[in-house]
């Protein structure tokens, strides 16, 4: 019987959908971007058959021009999907029969859209991870820029929002570095549980061809087949372990978004974001808002969803294959395209904008930021217990907050009125930029260990 001209797809059991089903079944809109990874898959498949002799050598040449044809037609725009059609397979099998006439009715043999699918998506996956690792590493090449050019600048270090200890810009950098480290981990191992072959699961219980899988995974460079065919068509474990590392980075974004909010309001005035990544109020002239680093935090908190989204889908479902899967592929492209401009802009905000180098060393004075030190003085030159030297150090600050002086105003005097035993080598605790220097564990603050942190990166990225 000749194939219908208008879907590839139809058998007795339904020859006709209402065109409602159509819209309602069709994936089309949402997996036609699966076009490139199903071409490979195909090439891949007629290899195989042609091996085992299904399809001649003339069949496979014919086979191969007709794709190379849909692919230059799809990169020119002159590809024009249709529903009725369904999904990219049906599509793409459906061009190649116009294109090369009935030698494309040979090329669904010994598979079914249920592997074609889930190896498409894997290959997708996989060449994801891959895109979003080079831009994370993009993020942290500014970022540790950044934290190059502010080696030795100042900033308040933060516990509830308020002024904690002094710190360096660069130690609070890096710390985004480490963050962004563990991401690319996340996805190294997105694209390792990708890297399962599916074809040969046929539509669950296996094919009935001796398919050639070692020369199926070298065509597609996987490095192994599934091991069970039913899992195959069914696993979509791989597109959580995507979809978490995307969340995961979406996180960090956002609270590398979240800080630099802050740091850029009046309030803080600790960062300028570039007039390229600001923008203005409808009505007060004198405002730059930062809604670039506003949208990521938001985008970011959207990324984070899409996980609950696809557990929703993929949950409680028996063995094997279901239409419920056609919604998958949705969410994580989503996913990928906001994480991708959300790491795009950020670098771009990272590359362009700048912290201010004064303004953290005030803030730090301001609010007593080296009380800890001023602790640690009475424990270390004085001999008395923590607890006791808290207490003391506390009533010192009441006192400062009263007077409205800064540590370093206190006369020795002043000081001996809490505790006879200090003497002027209490100032040097006071000191914000030596509070740096006697940090001694490796991860600190320290200066000098955050060079080697800055230099260990560097390498890193090289």
């Amino acid at each position: 019987m000749p194939i219908k001209k208008d879907k590839i797809l139809s058998t007795s059991i339904n020859k006709k959908t209402s065109t409602l089903m159509d819209d309602f079944n069709s994936s089309i809109d949402v997996d036609r971007r699966l076009i490139q990874e199903d071409i490979s898959v195909t090439r891949a498949h007629v290899d195989a058959l042609f091996k085992l002799g299904v399809i001649t050598k003339s069949d496979l040449a014919k086979i191969n021009k007709g794709l190379s044809s849909i692919q230059k037609d799809f990169n020119q725009k002159k590809i024009k999907f249709t529903k009725q059609n369904e999904d990219i397979h049906m599509n793409i099998e459906f061009f190649l029969h116009k294109k090369i006439g009935d030698t494309a009715l040979k090329l669904h043999t010994g598979r079914s859209r249920n592997d074609q699918v889930a190896t498409d998506t894997r290959l997708w996956v996989m060449k994801s991870s891959l895109n979003l690792q080079n831009e994370i590493k993009k993020l942290m090449k500014y970022i540790l820029k950044q934290a190059s050019t502010h080696k030795y600048t100042i900033i308040p270090g933060f516990t509830h929002l308020q002024v904690a200890q002094p710190i360096l810009l660069a130690h609070h950098l890096l710390a985004y570095m480490e963050m962004l480290n563990r991401d690319l981990n996340c996805f190294d191992f997105s694209y390792k549980g990708s890297d399962e072959n599916v074809l040969g699961s046929a539509a669950l219980a296996g094919s009935n061809y001796s398919i050639d899988t070692n020369l199926l995974n070298k065509k597609l460079n996987f490095t192994k087949s599934k091991e069970n065919s039913m899992d195959g068509v069914s696993d979509r474990d791989f597109c959580m372990y995507f979809l978490n590392a995307c969340a995961m980075t979406a996180i960090h974004l956002s609270k590398l978004s979240a800080e630099l909010v802050l740091w850029s309001s009046n309030s803080f005035g600790m960062f300028k974001v570039d007039a390229e990544y600001s923008t203005g109020s409808s009505i007060m002239p004198q405002k730059r808002n930062p809604d670039s680093l506003e949208l990521i935090r938001a985008k970011a908190n959207i990324i984070r969803t899409k996980n609950m989204e696809f557990s929703n889908i993929i949950s409680g479902l028996p063995l094997t294959y279901f239409k419920d899967f056609q919604e998958d592929k949705k969410i994580i492209f989503e996913a990928y395209d906001e994480l991708l401009i959300c790491l795009r802009v950020m670098t771009d905000v990272m590359k362009k904008s700048e912290f201010e180098k004064k303004q953290g060393l005030q803030i730090c004075n301001q609010y007593f930021a080296t009380a800890t030190d001023l602790a640690d003085y009475l424990v270390i030159k004085k001999n008395i217990p923590f607890r006791n030297s808290y207490k003391i150090i506390a009533q010192i600050v009441n006192f400062a907050q009263k007077n409205k002086k800064n540590l370093s105003d206190i006369s020795l005097k002043e000081f001996q009125h809490f505790e006879k035993s200090i003497n002027k080598d209490i100032y040097a605790y006071i000191d914000v930029e030596k509070s740096l220097y006697r940090k001694k564990t490796k991860m600190s603050t320290n200066p000098k260990l955050v060079s080697k942190q800055i230099d260990k990166y560097s390498n890193l990225l090289k």
